[in-house]
């Protein structure tokens, strides 16, 4: 049985240096997929970028806790200078408080994914920026969402475990638990996941080493890796915590005798790499 490797790259579009990164890792290295952050300074950009790259798959990367909104001037999900709060809990507070701040987020994905479309990019799949898109009510959204914009992969982030590699944290344990409820919910939505899922524990630690763990305990089926490459020339640690680590991780993805073993593990293996609008 062929197994099929996705390696897709969040945060395409966050800033110049972290889209070029991504796109260097593709083009030189083993990535395949990557996620677009429409409410992000260089999102113009990398959709300009990923049309003269037709092979890197592109899917969005739904957003509402940072950047300016795609749907122009929000009410109830935003602060006062109309960027998206920082914190999860902050943005918890809001959907969960008021129904009209849900309402918003729903107009605000659809946004980000109309952006994406009316540029002529055809989004392969959606996930979202610290994984919001797995709290119950806005994980109904995005199957809402997946289905009216008929893209029918949505990432579950049920991390499975790598001897060898990074333990879960708390909060990471949660998520897991949380994607296991949204996996059967698209299931029953007629939309689909990965057969399992990596990279939660290891972000930011991406290492030959850790690829190295994975490779030798790779499951069946088709998996997404999650990794996060880029320079880090204009990044700093008031908009992400990942500044110096994007870079470690774009080096591992292009490192060549890493690429050399891969490669030859993939023929020896009979593994496909592909992105999420190749399945």
């Amino acid at each position: 049985m062929i197994k099929r490797l996705i390696i897709n790259a969040d945060d395409f579009g966050f800033s110049r240096s972290v889209t070029d990164g991504i796109l260097h890792a593709h083009r030189a290295g083993i990535l395949t997929s990557t996620t677009l952050m429409a409410t992000m300074p260089d999102c113009d950009r990398a959709l300009e970028i990923s049309q003269n790259n037709p092979s890197l798959g592109v899917g969005i990367h739904l957003c509402l806790t940072q950047g300016t909104p795609r749907s122009g001037k929000l009410r109830y999900l935003v602060s006062g200078d109309n960027q998206f709060p920082r914190k999860i809990w902050q943005l918890l507070n809001r959907i969960e408080l008021n129904r009209k701040a849900l309402d918003e987020a729903k107009a605000e994905w659809a946004a980000q994914i109309e952006y994406a479309l009316k540029r002529a990019v055809r989004p392969t799949h959606l996930d979202s920026h610290k994984h919001i898109h797995h709290w119950p009510a806005l994980s109904q959204i995005a199957t809402d969402l997946a289905r009216q914009y008929h893209i029918s992969r949505i990432r579950c982030a049920d991390e499975i475990s790598i001897s060898g590699t990074p333990k879960l944290s708390a909060g990471y344990r949660a998520l897991r638990f949380l994607a296991r409820k949204l996996k059967r919910q698209c299931a029953g939505s007629n939309l689909r996941s990965t057969d399992w899922f990596f990279g939660l524990a290891a972000t930011g630690k991406f290492s030959a080493a850790v690829w190295r763990c994975l490779l030798a305990q790779l499951p069946a089926g088709t998996g997404e890796v999650m990794v996060h490459p880029g320079y880090c020339t204009d990044l700093d640690t008031g908009s992400t915590r990942l500044t110096t680590q994007r870079q470690s991780e774009l080096d591992g993805l292009c490192d060549s005798a890493l690429i050399t073993e891969i490669n030859q593990y993939a023929v020896d293996n009979k593994i496909q790499r592909v992105h999420f609008g190749q399945l």
